[in-house]
């Protein structure tokens, strides 16, 4: 049996010293989700669009990396950070409980 070594992007201290919104800038920029944040835009079509699909995606994953267990957890960290909704994508403060309903 053949052993692969594997490389590594990052060293574990070089992503623990970051702030929190730098790792999501990491996980925003390195994330192959072009394809389907383009699938699901193209689902929706000309329905409901309070919210952007790609700011909702953004902000499960940074409810993911941030280690929000529930979304109101999520949703009321969007509330209170303007940097962090800034970074998701959203344009408006996410003031409604359906911000993130949908996922």
């Amino acid at each position: 049996m053949a052993i692969i070594p594997q490389m590594k992007l990052f060293e574990r201290n070089e992503i623990q010293t970051l702030g929190d919104l730098e790792r999501l800038r990491l996980v925003l920029d390195s994330m192959p989700d072009e394809e389907l944040m383009r699938t699901l835009e193209r689902r929706r079509g000309k329905g409901r669009d309070d919210d952007p699909v790609r700011a909702v995606w953004n902000a499960i994953l940074a409810g993911t990396l941030f280690r929000h267990d529930t979304v109101e957890k999520l949703r009321r960290e969007l509330m209170r950070n303007g940097q962090l909704r800034e970074m998701c994508g959203f344009r408006v403060r996410c003031h409604h409980h359906g911000c993130t309903r949908g996922f």
